[in-house]
This record gives C-alpha cells, structure tokens and sequence, in this order.
C-alpha cells in the first residue's frame, strides 16, 4: 500500500513456485482457482489488492487481480525450455548417454559449466547453435514425454536425462508466460495433440505386433 510493487516483494518474499514470476498465476477459470481465492477477489478492482491476508491450508496469502475476462478469450500457458539431446549410437550406448547427461546435469548445478555451452558443444539437433533454446512452445507441442518432464519442471529447473523416440534429453525450463490464442490456433493445438496420441498409439499397437511374431530359434551345435 506505500507504493512498493508487488512482483518485486514476491520475489522476493513469496514461498511457492511463482515466486519467479512475481508470483504470477496466470488466467485462468475460476474452477480453477480454490474457491477461497475467487471469493477474496469478487470485490477487488483489476489492479487492487485484497485488504486483508487470506488464510488456507498452505498458508497465508496476498493477491493482486491483474486483470479479468468474460472467458470469450482463450489463454494458454507457453513454456520456453532449451534441451541437450544425446542419441544412443554404436559409439555411444543408451546407458553411457545417460551417465554423460547426468554428468552435464551436475556440472551446471554445482556451477561448473553453463548450460548453453554444453548444449553448444554436445547436442546433437539443429538447437545446438542456439544454446539449445527451443523457443516458445504450446503444450502438446513437444512429443508426450518431452511435455511431461519439461512440465514438473520450475523456471530453471533442470530435468535427469528423459528418454524420448530422439534419443536422451537434458531439459531446462528459462521461462513461461500465458498469451491470447483465436480459436483457429486452438483448434489446430487440439489436432496436432490428437495426432500425436494416435501416433503413440499406432506406435505401440505396431511394436507389440513385433514382439508377438518374435521367436528365438535354438540348435544344437554340429558334433
């Protein structure tokens, strides 16, 4: 209220997972949001803050409301990760790609290297020039494992090494933000995550048609 702004505090002071973003959630429904939450907020203007502390199971809390919306706009939260990628070889096997990503992992924990110039020096796919920035991304953007594990991820939080049909991967998560999106963008979202559910599917289907015709034939050596 003395004109302190209230994403530095939450920076500064805040004890979740947004505390990086000012504490920022982001748009969302407000079947989304503990019911606690939307009734502190019914009377506060966009912009205000709740005038007193909100107590729940977690603890205490203070919102701001950033802004409100009838739901006729569609919101999404896009995430910006950068990724080392390592593919199993004759040269380098499944297990020794995860012990080298494992060691990159520890590297850029303890301060001992940077994660862009590993992913520079190491990945193996065109974002390598680029530190291993993948860009922005919507969600099903990403093949499903890719997606899941860069999700449980907090801004800069590092993934262990995640296998995927590519190969192994090293994931940080660098940023999120919530944009607009015209509902042609999220039909199309939609469309591209159906058909990688149908392509995980027919993937599976296929491969244990495989293993079903698969036998090992055992001879006895010539005497």
């Amino acid at each position: 209220m003395a004109g302190e702004a209230f994403d530095k505090l939450a920076r500064q002071y805040s004890e979740d997972g947004n505390r990086e973003r000012g504490g920022e959630i982001g748009a969302k429904p407000q079947d989304k949001l503990p019911d606690l939450f939307v009734e502190a907020v019914q009377s506060v203007p966009v912009g205000g803050v709740t005038p007193k502390l909100i107590r729940s199971g977690a603890g205490f809390h203070l919102i701001k409301v950033l802004s409100r919306s009838d739901g006729s706009e569609v919101t999404v939260t896009q995430t910006r990760a950068r990724h080392i990628l390592l593919r199993p070889s004759v040269r380098l096997s499944p297990e020794a790609a995860k012990r080298r990503l494992a060691e990159f992992r520890e590297a850029v924990v303890t301060g001992k290297a940077s994660f862009e110039e590993l992913a520079r020096k190491n990945s193996e796919d065109g974002s390598a020039t680029s530190g291993g920035d993948l860009g922005w991304a919507n969600p099903g953007q990403f093949v499903p494992e890719f997606e899941e594990a860069m999700g449980r991820l907090q801004l800069g939080g590092i993934s262990p090494p995640i296998e995927s049909r590519f190969g192994f991967h090293l994931i940080q998560v660098t940023d999120r933000r919530d944009v607009p999106m015209d509902p042609k963008q999220v039909r199309e979202q939609a469309r591209n995550v159906l058909r990688e559910q149908r392509y995980e599917s027919t993937y599976t289907e296929w491969i244990n048609e495989l293993r079903s015709r698969a036998y090992v034939e055992m001879r006895e050596a010539p005497q």
